[in-house]
């Protein structure tokens, strides 16, 4: 019995170990990016302030996704400036910018996985579902769910959602 407990106790201290050592060599959290300098958090949060302080305590998804341990990186995934110059875009966008995420890094496998199982996971939602409409499925996450700006409530402009609100 002591002996089961002694290499639990390794067990437990090895894995503590490895994490750390994750952490020190500035590994993102599950599914963080880890493409180059700007996969760190503290790169893009200095490079971009306003969307930094934003995801602190301002209005849209980075502040909710920050609370779950995720890091700006894991939804700006690869060389952030150089995908806003693409855009002409030229330094930081406002936080209601029109510039977003690619909808493949919402539905990757270390987060919302496929556009089916986002739709299984708000069935409870009935007829209302916008995950699985009768209208088709909007393909761009990014139309109703803002990082840094408040929510839009796509399907509510026309229906009244059976009284549903956006929560994040």
């Amino acid at each position: 019995m002591r002996k089961s407990l002694r290499l639990k106790g390794v067990a437990a201290a090895a894995v503590a170990i490895a994490f750390g050592l994750c952490l020190a060599a500035g590994c993102a959290p599950a599914g963080g990016a880890s493409d180059g300098a700007l996969a760190d958090t503290g790169d893009l949060a200095a490079a971009y302030p306003v969307h930094g302080s934003n995801a602190e305590d301002g209005a849209g998804l980075a502040g909710y996704h920050a609370a779950l341990g995720q890091d700006c990186a894991s939804c700006h995934q690869g060389n952030l400036a150089d995908q806003l110059a693409a855009a002409g875009i030229e330094g930081e966008p406002d936080c209601s910018s029109t510039f977003y995420n690619d909808t493949a890094t919402c539905l990757s496998s270390d987060c919302h996985v496929s556009w089916d199982a986002l739709a299984e996971r708000t069935a409870d939602l009935g007829d209302y579902n916008p995950h699985d409409s009768i209208h088709g499925t909007i393909e761009d996450c990014n139309e109703c769910h803002k990082g840094h700006a408040e929510q839009v409530d796509i399907c509510g402009q026309c229906h009244p959602n059976g009284g549903q609100e956006m929560t994040v």
